[in-house]
């Protein structure tokens, strides 16, 4: 899971190095894509916590504090962006730091989980790595978008 991340964001700053001709923003539909990827984001946290909270209710609930953690400090910097959109002044670059401070504490949450997760039945662990993946794509189609956007 951790390298589907990472692939994640090469790829996504790959795509903010990609020479466009320059035109206007369309803000709207930058804080659309927005809100998607913050829908996909609480969407897999909930699964994930269920998933994890079905598998073993005592780990679960631990694997739950630290996804719910990590998701507030996600939260924290979603607002960031949001208010940079607001101010119509996110750039590229700036949305591909926040993508990586993101992913470092998911990456970091991952980590700290790892041995709880692997501790749940094999047939969770695999349904929650299979969530996860889904997720990612999805998220990675999105992040794409936005940095198309926002380099236009």
């Amino acid at each position: 899971m951790k390298i589907a991340f990472l692939v994640l964001v090469i790829a996504v700053a790959a795509a903010s190095t990609s020479p466009v001709k320059p035109k206007a923003i369309d803000w709207t539909k930058v804080s659309e894509e927005l809100e998607a990827s913050h829908v996909i984001v609480y969407d897999t946290a909930v699964k994930l916590k269920e998933l994890a909270i079905a598998g073993d209710k005592d780990i679960g609930d631990k694997i739950a504090e630290g996804i719910t953690k990590a998701a507030k400090q996600g939260e924290l910097l979603f607002e960031v962006i949001l208010a940079a959109v607001a101010d119509q002044t996110l750039t590229a670059d700036q949305f591909n730091l926040y993508l990586e401070e993101i992913g470092g504490i998911w990456e970091v949450t991952l980590e700290e989980l790892e041995e709880l997760i692997n501790s749940l039945p094999e047939n969770v662990v695999k349904e929650m790595g299979d969530v996860f993946t889904e997720a990612l794509k999805a998220f990675e189609i999105i992040a794409n978008n936005i940095v198309t956007l926002l380099s236009q």
